[in-house]
């Protein structure tokens, strides 16, 4: 049974109209705390039980299910609630346009066009009962570090396996990056620049440092992926100095390390830090790294899990998707992992419209999501 799309048409731009910018990445961002109220009234309309889960004060993951004829299995559905921040829109970000078989706003593609999808799937399915119980989840902090999906990982609620939704263009993913991102700390000794050599430059040793990260980087290109591209990193941020006239006393950078399934942070941070040592030893540079790092693993490639098999033939049925695909960037599916729960990654939208300007949702994606949502809720 094909839904038709103006009713996920109707939810997704009701939560459009939320704003829930991140408050990590920007001041002014208001969270996500009121789509998780308005879901609380959407469920209550429905009759469908819910929680909240309080994560951090004011924000809370939402979860909402229909039990399963065993209860001792559950397929977790997952997406945030929260939005990276608005710049430089023609409209209202937050004022969501209906046009070209599109619906524009913040948060239509990047998630809750899959949000709303798994909500009217999960809504619809009447009293057809699904063999496992299945969990929608609303959760926090995708956009930063992932602690709600990281609450959800370690709550001690055992899943069977996790549909994460992600703008796929309803293609599988089954595999994609994880990272790693710290700063490195290059200490120097201040001194006038009419007289450096009374000084130490600490931009001058952290030359050394990008150089070396440099090199490092390029071996890293040569460990190939069978699903996903070599494992990479960028030096992505940089400040150091003082003032014009003083040798610059400390230089930090930003280092983003892209993890590839198999390797985990710790691997990373350690070739990092065999780097750092060699500089130390060689050139004097007095480098250290500032711990603890942002970490989110790279998850394991979900080729032969069953939650795949289930989910490629609910593509292709409704879709004509659904060839099994590795991406660079990451999901919550990171987090779900470390408590070993097979995910796929899959919705509707481009990720090439993600964090982008005039973000849009094709409508035709969206409803098929929710057809291949409810496939998958009734499969496995």
């Amino acid at each position: 049974m094909s839904l038709p799309s103006a009713d996920t048409v109707a939810l997704l731009q009701d939560l459009v109209k939320i704003e829930s910018v991140n408050p990590s990445l920007s001041p002014k961002g208001s969270g996500e705390q009121r789509v998780a109220e308005y879901l609380e009234k959407f469920c209550q309309k429905r009759n469908l039980p819910y929680e909240l889960q309080h994560v951090v004060d004011g924000r809370a993951n939402f979860l909402t299910w229909v039990p399963g004829k065993d209860p001792n299995r559950r397929v977790l559905f997952v997406a945030h609630m929260d939005t990276v921040p608005t710049d430089n829109w023609a409209s209202d970000p937050f004022s969501p346009e209906l046009k070209d078989n599109r619906v524009y706003g913040r948060g239509s593609c990047d998630t809750k066009g899959s949000l709303s999808a798994m909500m009217i799937a999960l809504s619809t399915l009447g009293n057809r009962q699904p063999n496992a119980t299945i969990v929608v989840a609303a959760s926090i902090d995708e956009e930063y570090r992932k602690i709600g999906a990281r609450a959800i990982a370690l709550s001690g609620t055992s899943y069977d396996a996790a549909v994460v939704g992600e703008p796929t263009e309803l293609e599988l993913v089954v595999a994609h990056k994880g990272s790693v991102r710290w700063q490195i700390e290059v200490q120097g000794v201040p001194a006038h620049t009419s007289k450096p050599h009374l000084g130490v430059n600490a931009i001058t040793g952290m030359a050394k440092v990008i150089l070396a990260l440099n090199e490092h980087g390029q071996d890293l290109a040569s460990r190939m992926q069978p699903l996903v591209s070599p494992p990479t990193l960028t030096v992505s941020l940089i400040e150091g100095g003082l003032e014009l006239t003083t040798v610059p006393p400390s230089c930090r950078i930003w280092v983003d390390r892209r993890l590839v399934p198999g390797e985990r942070p710790e691997q990373a941070l350690l070739e990092v830090e065999n780097i750092l040592q060699r500089l130390r030893d060689s050139e004097n540079v007095k480098v250290r790294s500032l711990l603890p790092a942002l970490e989110d693993p790279a998850p394991d490639s979900a080729e032969s899990s069953k939650i795949a098999l289930v989910a490629s033939q609910a593509c292709a049925d409704v879709a004509g998707t659904g060839k099994y695909i590795g991406v660079p960037y990451g999901t919550d599916a990171s987090q779900l992992s470390l408590a070993g729960i097979p995910c796929i990654v899959l919705g509707p939208g481009s990720i090439d419209r993600a964090h982008t300007n005039n973000e849009f949702v094709e409508l035709d994606q969206l409803t098929k999501a929710v057809d291949i949502y409810r496939a998958i809720m009734l499969s496995y």
